[in-house]
């Protein structure tokens, strides 16, 4: 499966990144590099998290607290991440 990043995805990553350099920029890399691995695994293993609606997918980061969420389209084969949450942020919408 091929794997794109969502400009919301995106953008919440450099947040994520941002806000932990600014307080600890030895962990900043640490933890994009984990988040990064994770997302990662879709290419082949879509169907690695479990599903919160139809046709939205949440993976959990491991060690760290935070959930990517994915969109798979089988048709074209392609996992789609959404966005990526601080477990401690609200969910998504059902």
């Amino acid at each position: 499966m091929k794997l794109v990043y969502a400009r919301r995805a995106v953008r919440r990553l450099a947040e994520i990144a941002d806000f932990i350099r600014a307080r600890n920029p030895a962990a900043a890399g640490n933890v994009e590099r984990v988040i990064r691995d994770t997302i990662a695994r879709l290419e082949c293993y879509p169907s690695a998290g479990r599903s919160v609606q139809p046709g939205v997918g949440v993976l959990a980061v491991p060690k760290l607290p935070y959930s990517m969420y994915d969109n798979i389209t089988e048709a074209e084969q392609i996992v789609t991440v959404i966005t990526i949450r601080h477990t401690a942020q609200k969910r998504l919408p059902s």
